[in-house]
């Protein structure tokens, strides 16, 4: 480092193990392909167990040793792959003919151990909310401050007559938010062929997964986003009270104009669970129209063409 001419030296936060050892990565696969009625049914499944030891991760150190991390073979990661191909062609006659194939893909991938004493790892994203390996638990998960629950998982509402959030949601604990990866993907394509007229469709289907919205925060705590455009009706948030009743306490209104820059930008602000968001869809990805003309017709027309 040097600063106006002169030299100097900085620590290095991070150590690296001496010791470091390659990853090491056993997979195992096998799969089966099946036809049935003249081809007119096809069935490709394929199962694939992949097992990878002596992950390198940078693994959290005390303060007390000076520095920040170290990287370690610290992890044993887990992934399960299921895929399934079918194909059909459920009616087929001299001028039509529909064709069918459906791919499903499952994918489940699991931390099963880290290093010793650690149960966790920060891989990316902020200080909180943020992307971790989690030992014992499915990986990717988003990891950040959660709302407070009872014990039966219901939403607790601040009960302080004298708090600016009183009413609101409370801030519980730091913890798992969500699974990234979906439960699984599909596609679906549909081909139907009428003499020499060809329609297609392709659908996408993803089921699960999650992320977390930091533009969805920023649009609430600047009151632009659609959820802020209200801010004279009074509300009742959807929670209970330590003693297990429903919550009653009306906020919001003439008399209360601040409730909703408390709600926004003081509660949702820094609960980040409140700006995760399922990111399952069903798409229509595309539809083509194709036409094969007749072999006298594209001969003519090449002629003419030339």
């Amino acid at each position: 480092m040097a600063v106006a001419g002169s030299t100097g030296y900085e620590p290095n936060s991070t150590l690296h193990y001496p010791n470091l050892t390659p990853m090491h990565t056993r997979s195992t696969e096998f799969g089966v392909e099946l036809k049935f009625l003249n081809n007119r049914i096809g069935l490709d499944y394929t199962f694939t167990n992949q097992v990878s030891d002596n992950q390198i991760f940078p693994v959290p150190l005390a303060g007390s040793t000076g520095y920040g991390e170290m990287y370690l073979n610290a992890g044993k990661m887990k992934s399960v792959s299921h895929e399934i191909v079918l194909s059909a062609i459920p009616v087929k006659t001299r001028d039509f003919e529909w064709n069918l194939n459906v791919n499903f893909s499952k994918i489940v991938s699991t931390c099963v151990s880290l290093a010793p004493g650690v149960e966790s790892i920060n891989l990316g994203g902020y200080e909180e909310p943020n992307i971790r390996a989690s030992a014992g638990d499915t990986y990717p998960s988003i990891y950040g401050n959660q709302f407070a629950r009872d014990n039966q998982g219901r939403l607790l509402v601040d009960e302080d007559p004298q708090s600016s959030t009183y009413g609101m949601p409370m801030q519980g604990k730091f913890g798992k938010l969500a699974d990234v990866a979906p439960n699984f993907i599909m596609g679906v394509n549909n081909s139907f062929k009428y003499k020499f007229i060809t329609v297609s469709a392709l659908l996408d289907w993803k089921n699960g997964g999650h992320i977390y919205s930091g533009t969805n925060r920023l649009m609430d705590f600047y009151g632009t986003s659609k959820r802020t455009e209200d801010r004279t009706s009074t509300f009742i948030i959807d929670g209970y009270k330590a003693d297990g009743s429903k919550n009653d306490i009306v906020r919001g209104g003439a008399n209360d104009k601040g409730a909703y820059y408390e709600l926004y930008a003081n509660v949702y602000g820094n609960i980040s669970e409140a700006q995760i968001y399922e990111t399952s869809y069903l798409k229509l990805r595309n539809v083509t129209l194709g036409f094969e003309l007749p072999k006298s017709i594209a001969k003519h027309l090449f002629l003419h063409s030339a």
